[in-house]
């Protein structure tokens, strides 16, 4: 596929030459803009650190929503200041739907797609999108999955014959089938010696239980082995179906032009996917406590904390970002600026809330230095504490809330990141004009907001606690720490 990789850069390249980005951004005084505390700095003066600049204007273009006559859903976004189109599938077909013995089927059978069709070898697929100067892959998580491309507008006719044959007819080739199970098995037995792949696994378990976000996504060493070629094959006809998937189109086409191409293109993909099950309710975590022995020397201890979190279609995530980002979202956060700059206990440890369709965890990641592990984990909760129990300063406030809005016009820049912007509104429910009211709600998170956030979705009370490490040196430094019972699990045994 390395010709696949060539040609992104190609495009990528040609997307960016000296053309100003999609969305119609620059400096604000609006009501409601994020208000910047800065300092006067001498030029060329080293001494301080420069200050953000003050929160961008993001304006999206609006969608058109049509609808094929296979029953496919169509959002197009018009975008007119490169001559290139942009695809992005969203069909739920997601992660949620594994069986549960067959857990990585999904992701699985997404992955083999661009693999070979009936037409064409995965060889072929990949000269045919290098002779156009095009991208397409497919994949899968939790809440969705998704097939992707982009290439020139001149050559829309060409990318959706690939699209559609990627789309509809995947052959899973057995050879191919053989190899990439192969690359999957190996994948898994690396992540044996990989603590972070050892504690998300464990964490999921414990955290979520029999939910359906409770297995890992590649799925397990069993599992990919006893997977069969047949079984992707039915699970590709049963999911990937027009009438449960929606499709993003950003790119230089009217909406005339391009419901002509896609009724022509597409035609041949019908059918129904089953009902899918009533949503899982997201289970209320306990107080709980599992320390994985890692294989060897051990001189840091993995951490990962996770306290129940909300959906990402929750009126709540803004604020909870914000909290997240003040916390421990970058290098001006509580957590680095007093584990690493002041304490040096950690290299790195950082938060974040990931928020899914039926659920969502706050979490705190990082290695600290196995000796110093309780003392670690005990300033750790401090600073949730902190958060939980006082208010927030307006310049710490401030400079969270820039860190969010200044990272932004980054995913808009090209048509591939609006399509992509716009699929997560797909996924999870949002309006239209989200992004667009995006940074208003940035801008109006309150101390108070931070506050509440906090209290509700860093709850300590309900915290599971995943650490891999040397039992001998971590597992005293814990006893007197509100952490519950540690459970000590080999690596083998934790998921």
């Amino acid at each position: 596929m390395g010709r696949i990789l060539a040609a992104c850069c190609l495009l990528a390249l040609a997307c960016s030459a000296a053309r100003p980005p999609p969305a119609e951004l620059g400096p604000t005084s609006e009501p409601g803009a994020v208000p910047v505390v800065r300092e006067e700095v001498a030029p060329g003066d080293r001494s301080k650190v420069p200050e953000p600049g003050p929160a961008p204007v993001l304006k999206v273009p609006p969608q058109r929503h049509f609808q094929l006559a296979s029953g496919l859903k169509v959002r197009l976004v018009e975008y007119r200041r490169l001559p290139i189109v942009a695809l992005h599938l969203v069909v739920d077909a997601g992660a949620v739907h594994d069986p549960k013995d067959r857990p990585g089927l999904a992701s699985f059978t997404a992955s083999m797609m661009t693999e070979g069709t009936k037409r064409r070898s995965a060889t072929q697929i990949s000269d045919d999108l290098g002779f156009i100067g095009a991208s397409l892959s497919a994949g899968a998580g939790f809440d969705s999955a998704s097939l992707s491309g982009s290439a020139l507008v001149a050559h829309l006719d060409e990318l959706l014959d690939l699209f559609d044959d990627v789309l509809e007819h995947p052959s899973f080739p057995p050879g191919d089938f053989a190899r990439v199970q192969d690359q999957r098995l190996v994948s898994l037995l690396q992540q044996r010696d990989q603590p972070g792949a050892v504690a998300a696994k464990t964490f999921a378990r414990q955290f979520w239980g029999e939910h359906p976000y409770g297995h890992w996504i590649q799925g397990t060493e069993k599992s990919v082995k006893a997977m069969k070629r047949a079984d992707l094959v039915r699970y590709h006809a049963a999911r990937w179906r027009p009438n449960v998937s929606e499709l993003v189109v950003v790119g230089d086409v009217s909406e005339a032009e391009l419901r002509q191409k896609l009724e022509k293109a597409l035609a041949g993909w019908t059918g129904v996917a089953p009902a899918s099950p009533p949503p899982h309710v997201a289970p209320v975590p306990k107080l709980r406590a599992v320390l994985v022995r890692k294989r060897g020397a051990a001189p840091q201890t993995f951490v990962m904390m996770g306290m129940p979190g909300l959906e990402r279609a929750s009126p709540d995530y803004v604020p909870g970002e914000v909290a997240s980002q003040i916390l421990g979202g970058g290098t001006a956060s509580r957590l680095f600026r007093e584990l690493r700059e002041k304490e040096g206990y950690t290299y790195g440890i950082y938060s974040r809330v990931e928020a899914r369709k039926l659920g969502g965890t706050s979490f705190i990641v990082g290695s600290v230095k196995a000796e110093v592990t309780g003392v670690a984990t005990q300033a750790l909760l401090r600073q949730v504490d902190g958060l939980r129990t006082t208010a927030v300063p307006d310049e710490e406030l401030a400079v969270a809330k820039n860190s969010l809005l200044l990272s932004l016009p980054s995913e808009f820049a090209i048509a591939a990141g609006i399509a992509g912007k716009v699929a997560e509104e797909v996924v999870y429910g949002l309006p239209d004009d989200y992004w667009d009211g995006y940074a208003s709600q940035v801008a109006g998170v309150t101390a108070a907001d931070v506050q509440r956030a906090a209290r509700k979705y860093f709850d300590p009370a309900r915290l599971t606690t995943v650490m891999v490490g040397d039992p001998g040196t971590v597992k005293a430094q814990l006893s007197k720490l509100p952490l519950g019972a540690v459970e000590v699990r080999t690596a083998a045994s934790a998921p």
